[in-house]
């Protein structure tokens, strides 16, 4: 089963906006100050595209964001006044990071939904992206829709543009980092590091 689990400018001057970074639609830009991960510090992100998460009730709305260096990033409003920004990895990634037998048992339907994960090492190019210890909040069957719910409503219909996945969530003691997993039908997963950043790091927004 593990086999199957993984897959994979130039511009205008914009416009200042008032709101909060989360609330931007495609073509908006966000400044970060300096913050860990280093990468991301001073970084100038452009969101390309929004869609929305129901997982399992809670509407979860997802930025794309990228810059000249940057690329598959996600971001959204994080608890407790922090914004999280989220980087996919593959199949290699995890293996550096994680113990594979360890991570598969995240998907293993005999284990209770209360999985403690360690990181095996913390190699170059993921500082500030990982935390020692994961333990597992969330496992449950989500549903993806490929529209911004601050223009459409999210309904329960199931259409076209909407896509059934099983969602697994782990977060860090502190709560200053996550992991996330995304089963789609078929079997091909998606994991994304998750950084949980406070809601100062935002210097600057503009609208598009």
């Amino acid at each position: 089963m593990f086999g199957r689990l993984f897959g994979g400018r130039g511009r205008e001057a914009p416009s200042p906006a008032v709101g909060h970074a989360c609330d931007l639609g495609p073509g908006g830009f966000v400044k970060l100050g300096f913050v860990a991960p280093e990468e991301l510090a001073r970084a100038e992100l452009q969101v390309t595209a929004v869609h929305a998460l129901d997982l399992g009730g809670a509407i979860r709305r997802v930025l794309a964001v990228e810059s000249t260096t940057l690329r598959r990033l996600e971001m959204w409003r994080g608890e407790r006044g922090t914004i999280a920004i989220a980087r996919q990895i593959d199949r290699p990634d995890v293996e550096r990071l994680f113990d594979l037998g360890s991570f598969a048992r995240l998907f293993d339907p005999d284990e209770p939904p209360s999985l403690t994960l360690e990181r095996i090492a913390d190699p170059p190019g993921f500082e500030g992206w990982t935390a020692a210890t994961y333990r597992q909040e969330a496992a449950r069957e989500a549903y993806r829709h490929d529209t911004d719910p601050a223009t459409t409503s999210i309904g329960a219909t199931l259409d076209d543009d909407v896509r059934v996945f099983d969602f697994y969530r782990l977060v860090s003691d502190r709560r200053g980092h996550a992991l996330e997993a995304y089963v789609h039908d078929g079997g091909r997963t998606d994991v994304a590091l998750v950084a949980l950043l406070p809601e100062t790091v935002v210097e600057e927004i503009w609208s598009a």
